[in-house]
């Protein structure tokens, strides 16, 4: 197996880990992670603005940190128009690559790896929420949020974001 197959092997085993594992079973501290940076100003001024073709990197985390708030507070008021909205618009955010962040090719396939993976997760809530299926919106909003946290795991680990 090369480096870049046991990565992405790894990629891949850290995304079944967080769904199989729940909440709080890892022992990692908030001391121990390093945020990945965000526009806040930028987040509350324009939260109905979509980001365009090519947007800065801490632009799209923001927007699509927007819209997954957004998706939370659907599904738990059961507005699926806004879950289904908010799940399009992240499947729309991730068709382009951030700008501002430079990566290796091997970096690049596995980032390319998430960012479908996240697609799909986000297509299949879309489908879930217009069919008003409370627990499959759910199951797969938490299968968008355990891709979210591997893909930051990995970009945050190989420090990509430098």
């Amino acid at each position: 197996m090369t480096g870049k197959q046991k990565k992405l092997a790894a990629c891949i085993f850290s995304i079944l880990l967080a769904g199989a594992a729940g909440a709080g079973a890892t022992s990692v501290s908030s001391d121990d992670v390093s945020p990945i940076p965000v526009e806040v100003e930028n987040r509350r001024k324009g939260r109905d603005k979509k980001p365009n073709d090519g947007a800065r990197v801490e632009t799209l985390m923001g927007a699509k940190l927007d819209y997954a708030e957004k998706i939370l507070a659907g599904l738990v008021t059961h507005d699926f128009d806004q879950v289904a909205k908010s799940a399009e618009s992240l499947k729309l955010i991730s068709l382009s690559h951030p700008r501002g962040w430079e990566k290796k090719e091997h970096d690049d396939e596995i980032y390319d790896h998430f960012r479908m993976e996240f697609m799909r997760q986000a297509a299949r809530l879309e489908e879930e929420a217009r069919k008003e299926n409370l627990a499959g919106a759910a199951y797969f909003q938490q299968n968008l949020t355990a891709t979210c946290i591997a893909c930051h795991d990995y970009i945050r680990d190989e420090d990509l974001t430098k």
